[in-house]
């Protein structure tokens, strides 16, 4: 078995697995609204060449298109999420609509499905930000009670962490080899491709119990899909990347850190300043685990 050629098949499905050809180059009748026309699409209404009177098969593909396993379906956009990641996405945001199910709708279900997992796993990512401190005062339920949400709703979390890249992409993948003039809504667009990978991912460590998983594996697909995605070499994806994830947690840290200070002025300290040094010593002494 020549496994270079198998790889070398494999890396050429990946840049360019869509192959668009004329079914019949003979005309064809349109049944909706009756014009001549030679293609796979009526130009004048849209309709697919060769739709008849329903059938068995139109029930089969009316129940498919409910849950997207129709012409751009759900699993295949799945599919070339994991094995091409950011060639995938790369199409997508570059105006080749047709490549994808529709990503928010996509994600919509995903999240569906997520929720669905873990309600039935009854799974919570236990520990994944440590709360075990004795706070003292009511003002301190603050941290406990955000920390305890964050372990209850990973997915959401997810979610949350993952908005915070996209400004930090914005500036950093700017002016990359592959896409250049990365813009905020192609960011929107990567981040929602993102999340519904993370989702999946997510699912497969709650149903498995392997939650180190979720780190590992998105950790691997992000990494795989920017390189892709943007053009730039092992090295240059690498730390470009940890940059940007190290932006967006400082992103995430900032507001949670002004949500605290609001927090705190509506208790009683009217010092917005007061509530934020407190709130960064909170977390200085959960990273260190020892007092400040």
């Amino acid at each position: 078995m020549d496994f270079k050629a198998i790889y070398q098949r494999f890396r050429r499905w990946q840049q360019d697995p869509f192959a668009y050809r004329l079914k019949d180059p003979s005309s064809h009748h349109c049944s909706n609204c009756g014009s001549e026309f030679v293609g796979n699409f009526c130009p004048i209404c849209s309709q697919r060449e060769g739709m008849g009177p329903i059938t068995w098969k139109s029930v089969a593909q009316s129940i498919g298109e409910l849950w997207g396993l129709h012409n751009r379906s759900l699993l295949y956009s799945i599919v070339q999420l994991f094995f091409r990641p950011g060639y995938f996405i790369g199409d997508y945001i570059s105006g080749k609509r047709q490549v994808s199910f529709p990503p928010v709708k996509m994600l919509a279900i995903i999240a569906l499905l997520g929720i669905i997992v873990n309600y039935l796993t009854g799974a919570t990512v236990g520990g994944m930000f440590n709360n075990d401190f004795d706070f003292a005062g009511d003002k301190m339920l603050f941290i406990d009670n955000a920390f305890e949400w964050m372990n209850l709703h990973p997915d959401l979390m997810s979610l949350i962490l993952l908005s915070y890249l996209i400004i930090p992409n914005y500036f950093i993948f700017r002016y990359a080899p592959r896409n250049p003039a990365h813009t905020l809504p192609q960011g929107f667009f990567i981040q929602v491709f993102t999340a519904i990978v993370f989702l999946v991912i997510n699912m497969f460590s709650e149903i498995t119990s392997l939650y180190w998983s979720a780190f590992v594996l998105g950790n691997v697909w992000l990494y795989c899909a920017y390189m892709q995605l943007f053009g730039y070499g092992l090295w240059g994806t690498l730390w470009r990347l940890v940059v940007a994830l190290a932006c967006a947690h400082l992103l995430a840290l900032l507001m949670l850190g002004i949500d605290f200070s609001i927090h705190m002025i509506q208790t009683g300290n009217d010092n917005f300043a007061s509530g934020f040094k407190l709130f960064v010593k909170l977390l200085v002494r959960m990273v260190t685990n020892s007092d400040v």
